[in-house]
């Protein structure tokens, strides 16, 4: 099984946001912190262990060395990148 690394897009699998696509924005230790920039906004991510969540496949690269050399991401490069991810770039 590959690890879930941040920058990478997963399916939220338990709780109330089951069903749902989510960016890993950070880890920590056996957690991660997840947002979509809707419901989950950057500057408050869910805290969900890495068994709860499926990974889905890496974002854009772009988003992807946005995240990594600033650590910070706005909640309109959150959903953009997750629009990129399920090929529905008119989402906001």
């Amino acid at each position: 099984m590959a690890e879930i690394r941040t920058a990478d897009i997963v399916l939220s699998l338990t709780g109330r946001d089951r069903g749902q696509l989510m960016l890993v924005v950070a880890e920590e230790g056996d957690f991660l912190l997840l947002a979509n920039g809707r419901a989950r906004r950057a500057e408050n991510p869910k805290r969900k262990r890495r068994k709860h969540v499926s990974l889905q496949g890496p974002c854009d690269e772009r988003t992807r060395l946005k995240l990594q050399s600033e650590s910070r991401l706005t909640n309109s490069e959150i959903r953009k990148a997750l629009a990129l991810w399920t090929g529905d770039e008119n989402a906001n």
